[in-house]
């Protein structure tokens, strides 16, 4: 829409995916903050401001459903930032995403300890019962390696430790020590 002062007035409704950088050091009990940055791509403000509805230039106007985070805060920051070419008007949105755990609480961190706890049999066992013991021990491994294989075969490799990983090298541990 166009005034008669010659202010141009535009509303766009856009769906977009963007990237986040991710830090899984805390997974599964980790936080996220994700940004999004909306600019003119041509145009600097010699040549087109930008200004956003006060107080709130972006709502929500339902709440959203994620099936593996819940959002916790957004906030909005709109600067002008310099470039070479000039400066933009410049809106970003961090938005603040807390995972939901309880899966891996019952996936994960339950079934792990459970075996862990049935491993603990083999100390009531006397002292003959060495084939017993034995399968014990092995039957506890192997499944602590088939559950630790069914956590991570969904999340992304990443080259640092997650709480996650400490989790289960401090079970296999107390495995092996037993």
């Amino acid at each position: 829409m166009v005034f008669g002062n010659g202010t141009l007035w535009t509303n766009y409704r856009m769906k977009l995916t963007g990237p986040c950088d991710m830090n899984l050091k805390r997974f599964p009990f980790d936080q996220q903050k994700c940004f999004l940055t909306f600019e003119s791509y041509n145009y600097n403000t010699g040549e087109v401001r930008m200004q956003w509805n006060q107080p709130y230039p972006v709502m929500l106007l339902k709440p959203i459903q994620l099936p593996d985070f819940e959002l916790v805060n957004f906030s909005v920051i709109a600067v002008e930032q310099m470039y070479p070419a000039g400066w933009w008007d410049e809106l970003t949105v961090a938005f603040v995403f807390k995972r939901r755990y309880g899966w891996y609480i019952l996936q994960g961190y339950i079934p792990t300890m459970v075996t862990i706890v049935i491993s603990w049999i083999s100390f009531y066992l006397g002292p003959r019962a060495i084939p017993a013991r034995t399968m014990l021990g092995v039957n506890s491994l192997l499944a602590m390696t088939f559950q630790f294989g069914n956590i991570i075969r969904n999340l992304p490799r990443v080259s640092y430790v997650k709480a996650i990983d400490v989790w289960m090298l401090r079970l296999v541990m107390m495995l092996r020590l037993r």
